[in-house]
């Protein structure tokens, strides 16, 4: 998840304030998720939001997929609540180049 947050683009997540219940359903794992003030943050193991938008039910390799290469659209996702939150959560991480310079010549 901390991956997640270095992939979050600020400008897009600019004005959003949801939250979000993430479940790894083939672990014990799960998240509460907050994005507000162009800032994810998460808390792990923390027992499920009444007050989510979403909850999304994903395996971890999902999940790691997720965090690795955000343009690829996950498989084996369930959500409940309302799905366009978490449409929009994907659509506000950013894909770079993972050997970027970081000192140029």
């Amino acid at each position: 998840l901390d991956y997640l947050a270095v992939r979050l683009n600020g400008s897009k997540a600019d004005g959003e304030n949801f939250k979000m219940n993430l479940i790894i359903n083939d672990t014990s794992d799960n998240a509460v998720i907050l994005v507000k003030n162009s800032v994810l943050n998460f808390w792990v193991n923390e027992e499920p939001s009444i007050q989510a938008d979403v909850t999304v039910y994903m395996p971890r390799k999902t999940l790691e997929q997720l965090a690795l290469d955000p343009s690829v659209l996950p498989a084996d996702v369930i959500t409940t609540g309302d799905s366009s939150v978490f449409e929009r959560f994907i659509g506000m991480l950013d894909v770079f180049d993972p050997g970027f310079n970081i000192v140029l010549p």
